[in-house]
């Protein structure tokens, strides 16, 4: 979890400030030494986790592709600490007092938290690390000293003894710096291709269920690999190494394929297989399809945008150290996935090329002419460059921003001319939105029409990365567009979107939130609300919304519209964007229940978190307030204006209520 995803929640029973995680906190009336397996429970899961690290690290350092010894030193210290730990659960009887200690439970989950970001900053610098070499030489290494830091000092706090001689702190600073960056060195030669196989056998036929079969062509099947992946197998023409234009480009995607090998945001690719006699490509299977497909079914907060354009820069970047350049930039080739969290990753390398490698001819020019750079558009015969790329990414990025295709309306010459013309598509001029202004910005300088007046990669992404410092960002999440009501609700009545960060819940044997929810949507309310009462009153930040919610509404029973709020407000606190919304819309329903004017500010200090949060409603029902001088403050037209158009920029049908 990195640094700005970390939160403090406030517990729903001391009142008390403490990290976000999986894990209750031990109340102080529990400080008793009591029984010494019941005291250990509550850290068990704890342990899981530095098992869990440990496990991924040595996975990470047999993937790394560069700072291997940087990884090996994170790793050193962390299965000393394991050893420390080990040791702590084998003696839980003689350390059944510091089991019992609240402050040394907090120290666990901090200590916990430390080597999640261990984790992420390893996976990171072994994949990625030429964004932060490039960039600043000792931005790495500052990053590495910081994580060392923090985690000595917190196994300080736990009396864990994390002893690393001098002289392996010496050979590991000596041997940091010939830790030498190496990608881009492989050449694309597709007559020596080596691809790994995937036996047939070790492919299953998941559980039935619609989105299974996809491509226009049903060409795309979902299968479980070894009994634990889901994989996408995408059907092939016969494998053959000859001379026709569709066996090369088959085989040059293989290279291209094997030669970027693994990185978080470039959709994996496990192997070729035969089924039923006809050949696949085995990929890794993206839950949410397309990102073209994401934007048109679901709603995407702001902030996520921001984080997918970022993760999406990164994958370009990366491919362009590997010597490799995309041509087909748009939101259509980007896939959507769903493991812990909401990721997107490129896809679709039909079209790629090495960089020193000659343009062909486009296929689909049609489709792909509203992405392509103006040089291109002037000379087909141009070469692609990454100039070329970064036009098509400003253009993606408007794309993502606006959820609908460019020049929608334009035929093929159209949109040539207007090109060619130096003209392009429309930006917003309304840019109090941070985030806005920052990618308006960023588009703009990706599409001017001198090439070499365009960002290179490293600037690009100092801008993007700028951005996101200086915004609050959560976990990436997509809403379903249909849990939203077609007209636009009043503050009396503001509907709920579904909020799910699956990397923050636990894993319960008996009901996980989403099954809540689930239940919910099916009216199964009896059943729903006894999972959100549990898990609220364990501390998790989505199920203490519904809790909240529940108790407003009274699905579970009697209404309770002060112990909901209270819930809410919790929740909201968290920093959870649909609580904030729904806490500040109680409260004026509050006010107009008991005749009063109170709690203006707190009323718009939350709705402008949840407006912040990417909230559309929260956008719109600032407008109103500021439109119409409501809950106390002044009328501002041209402040109300903005907020309105950015409600619309989300959501279009807003415009019919204006």
């Amino acid at each position: 979890m990195s640094k700005k995803d970390k939160k403090k929640i406030i517990d729903s029973e001391s009142g008390k400030m403490h990290f976000e995680g999986d894990h209750t906190m031990p109340s102080t009336r529990e400080s008793t030494l009591g029984n010494p397996s019941d005291v250990i429970d509550k850290f068990v899961p704890l342990f899981g986790i530095v098992d869990q690290v440990i496990k991924s690290l040595n996975t990470i350092y047999e993937n790394a592709k560069y700072n291997k010894i940087m990884c090996l030193g994170l790793i050193d210290r962390i299965e000393v600490a394991e050893q420390a730990t080990k040791s702590l659960r084998r003696k839980r009887q003689e350390n059944a007092k510091k089991f019992s200690d609240e402050k040394y439970y907090r120290a666990w989950v901090r200590f916990t938290n430390i080597l999640k970001n261990i984790k992420d900053f390893a996976e990171d610098v072994t994949q990625l690390s030429m964004f932060r070499k490039y960039l600043n030489t000792n931005a790495v290494k500052e990053a590495y000293d910081k994580n060392i830091k923090e985690f000595e000092d917190v196994c300080k706090d736990l009396h864990l003894s994390v002893f690393i001689s001098v002289e392996q702190r010496e050979w590991n600073e000596k041997y940091f710096a010939t830790d030498k960056y190496s990608i881009g060195t492989k050449k694309l030669n597709s007559g020596e291709i080596k691809v790994p196989y995937v036996k047939s056998s070790e492919l299953t036929d998941p559980k039935t269920k619609p989105g299974n079969v996809r491509g226009s062509e049903r060409s795309i099947v979902k299968r479980n690999y070894r009994g634990t992946l889901d994989v996408a197998c995408k059907k092939v023409q016969a494998i053959e190494k000859n001379s026709t234009a569709k066996s090369r480009s088959i085989q040059t995607q293989l290279v291209i394929l094997d030669l970027l090998g693994k990185c978080p945001y470039i959709i994996t690719f496990y192997g070729l297989s035969e089924i039923d006699k006809i050949d696949y490509m085995i990929f890794e299977w993206a839950e949410h399809g397309s990102l073209k497909e994401v934007y048109e079914k679901s709603s995407i907060p702001l902030p996520t945008k921001l984080q997918f354009i970022s993760n999406i820069f990164k994958g370009l970047f990366f491919i362009s150290n590997s010597g490799v350049l995309h041509h087909d930039v748009r939101c259509e080739n980007i896939l959507v996935t769903e493991n812990c969290d909401v990721n997107v990753k490129i896809s679709n390398f039909e079209m790629s090329r090495q960089i020193q490698e000659d343009s062909t001819t486009i296929p689909g020019l049609n489709d792909y002419v509203r992405w392509l750079a103006p040089e291109k558009m002037r000379d087909l015969k141009y070469r692609y460059n990454h100039k070329c790329e970064i036009f098509s990414f400003g253009m993606l990025v408007w794309e993502l921003i606006n959820e609908k295709i460019p020049y929608k309306n334009m035929s093929f010459d159209e949109v040539q001319e207007h090109v060619k013309s130096k003209k392009r598509e429309i930006l917003p001029r309304f840019n109090s939105d941070p985030i806005l202004l920052g990618l308006t910005k960023l588009i703009k300088q990706t599409w001017d029409d001198e090439p070499l007046l365009r960002p290179s990669y490293p600037e690009t992404f100092n801008l993007i990365n700028n951005l996101e410092r200086s915004v609050q960002l959560n976990s990436p999440r997509i809403y379903p567009k249909n849990d939203t009501h077609d007209d636009i609700p009043s503050f009396e009545n503001i509907s709920p979107h579904y909020d799910i960060d699956p990397q923050k819940l636990p894993d319960w044997d008996e009901c996980d939130p989403g099954d809540g929810i689930k239940a919910h949507r099916e009216k199964r309310y009896k059943e729903a609300w006894e999972c959100f009462n549990e898990h609220a009153n364990l501390g998790l930040s989505l199920a203490k919304y519904w809790k909240g919610y529940y108790l407003v509404k009274g699905f579970h029973g009697e209404k309770d519209i002060k112990e909901g709020l209270k819930w809410l407000k919790l929740a909201a606190d968290d920093g959870v964007p649909d609580a904030q919304l729904r806490y500040a819309s109680g409260l004026i329903n509050l006010n107009i229940s008991n005749g009063s004017s109170e709690n203006y500010e707190i009323i718009l200090k939350y709705m402008k978190k949840a407006a912040d949060g990417g909230s559309e409603i929260a956008l719109y029902n600032l407008s109103a307030i500021y439109l119409h001088g409501k809950l106390g403050v002044e009328k501002d037209e041209k402040k109300g204006n903005e907020f309105f158009k950015l409600a619309v920029l989300k959501n279009p049908k807003f415009i019919k209520f204006r």
